[in-house]
């Protein structure tokens, strides 16, 4: 960060922590809809630290898409206020509720309304990338979650965005953009989890995060190199390689890595609750970001001749490979307490 204004920079990281806080912890429709609006005040200074013009225009074309999709959502909610007589319980069928669930997966940028993200998202920095693509959907995944109604929308959306980011990542160069279809993808792994398990939902979301951290900060550590596309990039990363493609296999869901624990914990869910189209079509997705991750894992593979000289490895970085080929083992137990909350419910 800026140095310089190191103490704003500050408060607008706490401004966009307590936004999400507050909504997650709100039961009120309009403290719900404060606390993404303080957490949208939050993060648009952060992505202008460095104010250059292409995240000037990524903050300005964040900020249009998170206040149109703000608007839809406070005034479906005033007009279900108005029919309902309460901003607690707004739960029926009508329109509003409808729009009010299609704001938040503007939010969220689920597809079919997915297209603002990509074209923002290849213009800033890779740590904001990262928390637009994990800490920002926190909250409206919550509040998804609250709401018991349409079904059939999230669903759609859940199977739309799984098959649909996977095939757009297939053609694509740019390193960033591989990253943010790989998260449309992964979002329509968490979505129909936001009606069956909130446990399973926060620990999917949890995990995805802990997989794409240090990639991200290796990708910004490597920023120059990183920058090019995949066709364009040279021998520079070496001892690295072995650390990423851990990481993007992980991703994929290869097991015994730890993002196949994630995926197999919902694939589990979605067949007890006899969701098996669901479950085929979020399969078929993971085929498709499969043959993409190995594309991707070769072409580093292959410009590296020094891949495998990976001795001088530091040990954070083994840790981290460590975590993720041992994830299994070590988040079994989690996963048989998130089942069995389930379960007894």
């Amino acid at each position: 960060m800026n140095n310089k204004f190191f103490p704003a920079n500050f408060m607008f990281i706490i401004m966009m922590i307590l936004g999400t806080i507050m909504s997650l912890s709100s039961s009120h429709w309009l403290m719900m809809w404060m606390g993404l609006e303080l957490n949208l005040m939050g993060i648009l200074p952060l992505m202008n630290i460095k104010s250059k013009t292409f995240e000037i225009e990524s903050s300005m074309k964040y900020f249009i898409i998170q206040s149109m999709s703000s608007s839809l959502f406070i005034m479906s909610s005033i007009y279900m206020y108005m029919s309902s007589i309460s901003m607690y319980s707004m739960f029926n069928n009508s329109l509003f509720s409808s729009i009010m669930l299609i704001s938040l997966l503007i939010k969220l940028g689920s597809a079919p309304f997915h297209l603002w993200l990509p074209s923002m998202c290849k213009q800033i920095s890779w740590m904001m990338l990262y928390l637009i693509l994990t800490w920002q959907k926190l909250a409206p995944l919550f509040m998804l979650s609250f709401i018991n109604y349409n079904y059939v929308i999230i669903i759609s959306s859940a199977f739309i965005s799984s098959i649909l980011g996977s095939i757009q990542a297939i053609n694509q160069s740019s390193m960033q953009l591989i990253m943010v279809y790989s998260s449309i993808s992964h979002l329509g792994w968490m979505l129909p989890m936001c009606y069956l398990n909130n446990s399973l939902m926060l620990l999917y979301l949890l995990i995805y995060s802990i997989i794409t951290l240090p990639l991200f900060m290796t990708f910004s550590m490597n920023s120059t190199f990183f920058s090019y596309s995949l066709t364009e990039q040279n021998n520079y990363m070496n001892k690295e390689n072995i650390f990423i493609l851990t990481l993007i296999l992980s991703l994929g869901g290869i097991p015994p890595m730890l993002g196949f624990l994630s995926k197999l914990m919902i694939l589990n869910m979605l067949l007890k609750t006899n969701m098996i189209l669901l479950s085929m079509m979020l399969f078929m997705g993971t085929l498709i970001s499969l043959y993409f991750y190995l594309n991707l894992t070769m072409m580093l593979t292959m410009k590296s001749f020094y891949m495998l000289k990976s001795n001088n490895i530091t040990t954070n970085m083994k840790s981290i490979i460590c975590l993720n080929l041992l994830g299994t083992i070590i988040f079994i137990p989690m996963i048989f307490y998130a089942m069995n909350i389930f379960n007894k419910s």
